[in-house]
């Protein structure tokens, strides 16, 4: 028998969801990462408590098992469908490396970004006078 204590090691929900936003956030094609209506209010909350911001990140651990939730915001030409489950693949294998936890991950694309240029073809037909 060894003299030294047994040691539990049990990841936070904070520390998941740092690690899942740093590996979504990384994924082509993800422009930004966006709160829900809850985090919204939260962050609106703690501003006026002048607390720290909501997280953007949704992250729960149960046992063994972690869940998280993220939106995310794209450009226009990336296929949502498939950005989400690079997104879910890229962070469920970032929180199992880090932690060793079995993730399920749920992603949400809240807006796509449509690039345009300075002059757009309505500006082009309009002169000042």
């Amino acid at each position: 028998m060894s003299d030294e204590p047994e040691t539990t090691y049990r990841p936070g929900d904070a520390l998941v969801a740092r690690v899942a936003a740093e590996a979504a956030a990384g994924v082509p094609g993800v422009v930004a990462l966006r709160t829900d209506l809850a985090g919204t209010l939260l962050g609106l909350a703690g501003q006026v408590l002048g607390t720290t911001r909501a997280p953007v990140v949704g992250a729960r651990v149960d046992g063994r098992q972690a869940e998280v939730t993220l939106s995310v915001v794209t450009r226009l030409g990336f296929n949502c469908r498939d950005l989400a489950r690079a997104v879910q693949r890229e962070v469920a294998e970032a929180v199992r490396a880090y932690t060793g936890l079995d993730t399920l991950v749920r992603v949400t694309v809240v807006e796509v970004l449509i690039d345009r240029s300075p002059t757009t073809p309505a500006d082009a037909g309009v002169s000042a006078r």
